[in-house]
C-alpha cells in the first residue's frame, strides 16, 4: 500500500549475549513539509523473522516532550499485521503536530523486537519533519487586524419582568376569586334559604296592588308547599291538602294555622275564591311564619338528636 523508504538492517545484541536480529524498516511523512500546527503522518513498516513480536511505541519520547514547542503524538498509533508469507512485517500509523519551525523530531520512542529470547530496538528519535513558517520573510510586512469595537454591557433591569411577574400572580388571583364567586352563586340554596328567596320575589312583584290577590295567595301557598316537600320526610308533590296534613306528623302540630291556609289556598286556587287584598297579604304572611315555624322545629329536633348522641 505504501511505499517504503530505504530498508536497512538492525543489528541489536541481546541481555548479557552477542547475537543480533536482522530487521528491515522503512518510513514515510505524509505531507514531508507541514506550518505549524498542521497534522502529519507518520508510516512506519518493520519486517522481522517469522515468529518475532514487533511493538510499536504508544507515546512521544519522555526528554524530547520537555520543550514545549516539541512535535507532540495525537492519540494512539493504528497498528496492523502486513500478509507475508516468509517473515513477519506490522505497520503503524502514528497521528503528530509540530510547534516550531525548522527541521523538528519525531520525538517517537524506540520499537521492540524480540525474536528467539532476545530483544532489539529500533530509534524513531532522529527522524524529522519540516515545519514552515506562516508569517511573511519580513516580519514588519505583517500588517494587524484593526481593534474591534468596544463591547457595552449594561446591567440588566430586572424591574420590568417583576411588575410582569407581580400583573400575573394578581391576574391569577382574580381569576380564582371570580370562579369561586361564580361556583358559590351557581351552588343550589336549602330548602329554608330557597323558599325564602321565593318569597322576597313574590312579594317584590307587588301582585295585590295590581288586582292579582288570588295569584299572590296562590303561589306563596305554592312556595310553602316546594319547602315541605323538601324537608319533611314523608311529604310528596302528588299529595292532596288532607294528605299533605296526614303525612307531617309533629310537624302539622309545630305550625299554627297550616290546614287553615291549605284550604284557603285550595278554594283560591280550585273554586276561584275571591279574597281582597288584606286576606290576601295575610295568607301570603300566614305561609312565609309557617316555612319559618317549621325550619325551627325541625332544628330543634336535629339539635336534640345530635346532643342524645353525643351523651351516648
Amino acid at each position: 500500500m505504501l511505499a517504503l523508504a530505504l530498508a536497512l538492517l538492525l543489528q541489536a545484541a541481546a541481555p548479557g549475549g552477542g547475537a543480533r536480529i536482522p530487521v528491515q524498516l522503512g518510513v514515510r511523512i505524509t505531507p514531508d513539509s507541514v506550518t505549524v500546527g498542521q497534522r502529519f503522518v507518520v508510516i512506519v513498516r518493520v519486517r522481522a523473522p517469522r515468529g518475532a513480536t514487533i511493538e510499536f511505541p504508544d507515546k512521544t519520547d519522555s526528554a524530547a516532550t520537555a520543550s514545549p514547542t516539541a512535535a507532540q503524538l495525537i492519540g494512539k498509533p493504528v497498528v496492523q499485521a502486513v500478509p507475508d508469507s516468509s517473515r513477519t512485517t506490522m505497520s503503524a500509523a502514528f497521528r503528530l503536530v509540530a510547534w516550531d519551525i525548522g527541521p523538528q523530531r519525531l520525538a517517537l520512542g524506540d520499537i521492540v523486537v524480540r525474536y528467539g529470547g532476545q530483544t532489539g530496538y529500533i530509534a524513531l528519535g532522529d527522524r524529522t519533519v519540516f515545519v514552515r513558517s506562516v508569517l511573511p520573510a519580513d516580519s514588519m510586512l505583517r500588517v494587524s487586524k484593526p481593534l474591534r469595537p468596544r463591547i457595552d454591557i449594561a446591567p440588566f433591569n430586572w424591574m420590568p419582568l417583576a411588575f410582569l411577574a407581580l400583573a400575573a400572580a394578581m391576574a391569577a388571583l382574580l381569576w380564582r376569586i371570580f370562579i369561586w364567586y361564580r361556583r358559590r352563586r351557581s351552588a343550589p340554596l336549602g330548602p329554608f334559604a330557597a323558599a325564602e328567596r321565593a318569597f322576597n320575589r313574590i312579594e317584590a312583584l307587588r301582585l295585590s296592588e295590581s288586582g292579582e290577590d288570588q295569584r299572590h295567595v296562590a303561589l306563596m301557598s305554592d312556595v310553602m308547599r316546594e319547602y315541605l316537600v323538601a324537608r319533611v320526610p314523608g311529604i310528596a308533590r302528588s299529595h292532596t291538602s288532607s294528605e299533605l296534613l296526614a303525612a307531617s306528623g309533629d310537624v302539622h302540630l309545630a305550625s299554627r294555622g297550616m290546614g287553615d291556609l291549605l284550604w284557603r289556598a285550595d278554594l283560591v286556587k280550585f273554586a276561584g275564591l275571591r279574597v281582597d287584598s288584606d286576606e290576601a297579604s295575610r295568607l301570603g304572611a300566614s305561609a312565609r311564619g309557617i316555612v319559618r315555624s317549621v325550619e325551627e322545629f325541625l332544628l330543634d329536633v336535629e339539635r336534640r338528636d345530635q346532643d342524645r348522641e353525643e351523651a351516648a
